[in-house]
């Protein structure tokens, strides 16, 4: 007979470390073992569902994919990614979030934690993806362990697609409601490449994600679910009661007269009192007898409502003990408002009200001491903010742009058709990067039917082109988030003895006005003009500093770093100088205090020139381009003809 192991029963809950449960009460506990004997598993749909006249409801997971190619530097997209996910302020205890991962998951070595991030960006740099996922429990707060709860969706989604994975992780708790950033490597266990099919990233996955909430904390009770939608009757957003309510609209009217199924009787009242909610707000008018008319743009103006509240809490958490409490709209910063100016300032406070989202916030403290809060892109500029950085913030464009016009005065001449073959052989100004260019505007705005392609390639351009182009902008700029300007990384602290070109030398070369020279940013102007004097840069007699303040100050900062490059790489620096060509590798960015620099390298030497956005096609790769007193026309296609 073989010697059984012996092993420790610990009481606990499902997937809790230490055995430690949150208490329960006993009627609970009868409730949820009953719940889980007889419940069947959920499907893809979240929320609540008919099962007859009774309503069920389920554990929601709110689940954000997307796939990310590593083609045109997508690696370094990757790393910037993952050192996104462990940034600071995001754990629990507002600190730097810890990753975890399919090795440290397997090995449990606590040693291969502080390796893993950097393992990632070097050991995937040559697949051909990696996929990202945001997974958001509504219930997040209640799981007991939000890393083994990844750890176990992994797992399942491991046996679905048939392969090990290999995959890291990070817990944030920053938000409303605590979720998780995974990251999945575009790799299967063979080596070829993982495809994960369509269906089950929009749906497969957020079953299973449900699946085993509803397994850790039971399904969702009647009266719980009850109390929820009970706390929402007054609420000024978006609901659960509302999107019920603009399903049963018939012609923008709301009928509640007849009688409740059976068994819903409560959800009837709470649709009753919501209606009565929404007609103290305007958004409904009661029409007698049970009726209401129900405004067609409710739910859009709901949001509205949901979304101008969340800045008013994120400013009042961003002001002092101080500053008036009360927000006005000079403190939210619209794009596509009429007469709307760029706003430069410091960042008070940055973040993202939900991870699930495309946008995060940012407020900024303009020169007169006012906090101005602003919507914007999660991009690579602000996923690289920090306090006290300077940003500017833009309004979005309005009406026709400079290619449009191009566009034109092409078509003009050539009987309302224009052709990109013959614009780049016809005029010396127009590349065939440039007019390819024109090409990709045109394909935009065919898809909302403003050009018609022809069969031979050609473009047919209306009459009324530019005013049609003027209503795509608009309609377009209001699904846009404000992009944010940024001249450097520096902090207002760091420009007050930066070697190179800052924000506040322009400041101080263009004058200040009686309030910048007030405040945190007089203090800091005049430290700049004290380190100036230090460097020993040029004056002019009556105690100002010029222009050529600016110049001085930036070749100085491309000799520092030209220098530390050097020490590097053992090659050369090659000033650009007076060149009309430049070409060579592009082998990566460079942060300066006069701002973002890109290193072309050559055999033997290496150039720095001032980097642009189109420059990342071809990192790692050869690139050329063309100086003239406008810049550099870089070309980014591998082929003759540089891009503007």
């Amino acid at each position: 007979m073989t010697k059984r192991k012996e092993f420790e029963i610990r009481v606990g809950r499902i997937r809790s470390r230490s055995g430690a449960r949150k208490a329960v009460s006993f009627f609970n506990q009868i409730e949820r073992a009953t719940n889980r004997a007889n419940r069947t598993l959920p499907s893809s749909f979240s929320g609540t569902r008919s099962g007859g006249n009774a309503m069920r409801f389920y554990r929601r997971v709110v689940i954000k994919a997307s796939f990310k190619t590593h083609a045109s530097g997508g690696h370094m997209a990757l790393k910037k990614h993952v050192d996104y996910i462990q940034r600071d302020g995001t754990d629990e205890h507002g600190g730097r979030a810890e990753v975890y991962g399919s090795d440290v998951a397997r090995s449990d070595d606590e040693t291969d934690r502080s390796v893993l991030p950097s393992n990632v960006a070097k050991d995937w740099k040559d697949d051909r993806h990696h996929f990202r996922f945001v997974i958001a429990p509504e219930d997040g707060a209640q799981l007991s362990d939000l890393s083994a709860y990844t750890c176990d969706l992994v797992s399942a989604m491991e046996v679905e697609l048939g392969t090990k994975l290999e995959w890291i992780a990070a817990d944030h708790y920053n938000t409303s409601n605590p979720h998780t950033h995974l990251v999945v490597r575009g790799v299967r266990d063979d080596g070829s490449d993982l495809v994960i099919p369509r269906r089950y990233l929009a749906r497969g996955i957020r079953r299973q994600a449900e699946r085993l909430v509803e397994q850790e904390l039971g399904p969702v009770t009647q009266i719980e679910r009850r109390v929820r939608l009970a706390k929402t009757v007054d609420a000024d957003r978006v609901t659960d009661l509302d999107r019920a309510l603009q399903r049963q609209a018939y012609e923008g009217v709301v009928d509640l007269s007849g009688p409740a199924p059976k068994g819903r009787v409560w959800h009837r009242q709470l649709l009753v009192k919501r209606m009565r909610y929404l007609t103290s707000t305007g958004l409904a008018e009661p029409l007698g007898g049970g009726r209401w008319e129900f405004d067609t743009d409710a739910i859009n103006r709901l949001k509205q409502m949901g979304e101008r509240n969340d800045i008013v809490k994120t400013l009042h958490r961003s002001m002092t003990a101080d500053e008036p409490r009360l927000v006005t709209e000079d403190n939210i910063f619209d794009p596509n408002r009429l007469g709307a100016e760029a706003k430069t300032g410091l960042v008070r406070r940055f973040g993202k009200v939900d991870d699930t989202r495309e946008t995060g916030f940012v407020i900024i403290e303009v020169n007169d001491g006012r906090l101005v809060h602003a919507t914007v892109a999660d991009d690579d500029a602000f996923r690289t903010l920090r306090e006290n950085q300077v940003v500017t913030l833009k309004p979005h464009h309005k009406g026709p742009r400079s290619i449009d016009r191009s566009i034109l005065e092409f078509s003009n001449r050539n009987g309302g058709v224009y052709d990109a073959g013959r614009h780049a052989t016809e005029s010396d100004r127009v590349s065939i990067a440039y007019a390819r260019a024109h090409e990709r505007r045109l394909e935009a705005l065919r898809r909302r039917k403003v050009v018609i392609r022809r069969q031979d390639g050609t473009w047919r351009i209306p009459g009324d082109y530019l005013d049609q182009v003027t209503n795509y902008e608009a309609a377009r700029s209001k699904r846009l988030p404000v992009s944010i300007d940024r001249d450097s990384q520096l902090t207002m602290k760091q420009m007050e003895t930066a070697r190179g070109v800052t924000w506040l030398d322009r400041k101080i070369v263009s004058g200040s006005s009686e309030v910048e020279q007030q405040g945190s940013i007089g203090t800091a102007m005049a430290k700049r003009k004290a380190f100036l004097q230090e460097l020993g840069v040029a004056k002019l007699e009556d105690g100002n500093f010029g222009k050529e303040v600016l110049k001085d100050l930036q070749a100085l900062d491309l000799r520092d770093a030209a220098a530390s490059l050097t020490s590097e790489t053992g090659k050369a620096y090659a000033a650009l100088g007076g060149r009309r060509e430049i070409d060579g590798i592009y082998r990566e960015a460079i942060e300066r205090p006069s701002g973002k620099f890109a290193v072309i390298e050559r055999s033997r030497e290496f150039t720095l020139v001032p980097w642009r956005p189109i420059m990342e096609r071809r990192l790692g790769r050869s690139i050329s381009g063309r100086v003239s007193a406008r810049g550099i026309s870089w070309n980014v296609v591998g082929r003759r003809g540089p891009s503007r």
